[in-house]
């Protein structure tokens, strides 16, 4: 009798460690999504706040896999935190996972994978799971790792603009855009850094106009902001990317309404940020007209996808619904010591219930 064995995998090297294997795999691979880059790992570190603490496993048939993965600075593994990406720098469907030799790890692969990580060294590491792995994912995770479940859209931009443009945006997006147009909205890109601070100004106003819709403190949301998403972070990425990072500005007589970021590898192109002054923009049609002219360009430039990322309100679902994008599950699984990841989340919902219920008490006795 022949008994089958798991299928074994170890981690070789760690950090810039791995970093050989890591461009060679990703040098073979055209497809690789930008997430699963050297580069964009590079990106994140330049933020000041993390260390590159990438994976290289090696399987039993010789096959190599590579975990992006990042450690909060002033922490060493044992102990460590670490998020493969961390938040705030997630891409939409390719948000994050496993860079696989020869093409998609298996369900066994994956399985033993996932084994190694749990065993690692390191407090908690959390894998963001999206695109191509997220089925083979949900199918072997243990049921008692703590997970969260998001959804990206994504536009299909296969037939070129005219097929996206008349079959698969809706006549609202059409419509709106066209009227942008005939009011006077314009339309600039660069890719050089140059309308960074334009779109910051744009964000900012965004800031204060959430936190009044929410019901969050000014000072709070401002102060948030500007530590999770400060202009330096901004720059960085567009002086990183390069020509990958295009900034688009909407104006109109000269006054920035909207603006939006887009991040550009192989056939994927990703909106990764956007920003608005809705009190000038309400009405234009400046967002329609933005992602027209960025698909547009996308599909001229022969992409596959136009990834709108990971939706945050239901307002912001439809919207992005409109131009005919589908959803596509996105999955965080927290692998941890100490089970903390579900608690910290309930506690942070209720933190959360209680600023914006002392803020509508202040601004009701104000």
């Amino acid at each position: 009798m022949v008994l089958s064995h798991a299928y074994r995998m170890s981690v070789e090297a760690e950090g810039l460690d791995a970093r050989s294997a890591w461009e060679d795999l990703v040098a073979r691979d055209e497809s690789v999504a930008l997430s699963k880059t050297p580069e964009w790992t590079d990106c994140i570190c330049r933020s000041g706040r993390f260390s590159d603490a990438t994976l290289l496993f090696r399987a039993e048939d010789g096959r190599r896999l590579i975990l992006p993965r990042l450690r909060k600075t002033g922490t060493p593994s044992p102990v460590g935190l670490f998020e493969s990406p961390p938040h705030g720098w997630g891409l939409g469907a390719d948000a994050g996972g496993v860079l696989s030799e020869g093409g998609p790890a298996s369900a066994s692969q994956t399985r033993a994978l996932i084994q190694e990580i749990k065993g690692h060294p390191g407090l908690r590491t959390r894998v963001m799971v999206g695109g191509d792995d997220a089925e083979t994912w949900a199918s072997v995770v243990p049921g008692t790792i703590y997970s969260t479940a998001r959804t990206a859209q994504v536009l299909d931009l296969r037939g070129g603009f005219s097929t996206v443009w008349s079959q698969r945006f809706t006549s609202k997006v059409r419509s709106n855009a066209r009227k942008a147009e005939r009011r006077g909205v314009v339309v600039e890109s660069d890719n050089t850094g140059r309308l960074v601070a334009v779109f910051d100004a744009l964000y900012r106003s965004s800031v204060d106009r959430w936190a009044q819709e929410r019901g969050n403190p000014l000072s709070l949301m401002r102060w948030l902001a500007q530590r999770r998403e400060p202009q330096t972070k901004l720059a960085a990425v567009a002086r990183s990317m390069g020509a990958r990072c295009t900034v688009w500005i909407a104006s109109r007589g000269g006054e920035p309404l909207a603006g939006i970021f887009v991040l550009t590898k192989g056939s994927r192109v990703t909106y990764w940020r956007g920003a608005m002054d809705k009190e000038r923009a309400r009405g234009t049609g400046a967002n329609e007209l933005l992602h027209r002219h960025a698909i547009e360009t996308a599909c001229a430039d022969e992409r596959q996808s136009y990834d709108f990322g990971l939706y945050q309100t239901e307002e912001l679902k439809r919207f992005k619904s409109t131009f005919g994008a589908r959803e596509v599950p996105v999955h965080a699984y927290y692998f941890e010591r100490f089970p903390t990841a579900a608690a910290e989340a309930k506690c942070h919902h209720a933190a959360k219930q209680a600023v914006q219920a002392v803020a509508r008490i202040a601004h009701t006795c104000g």
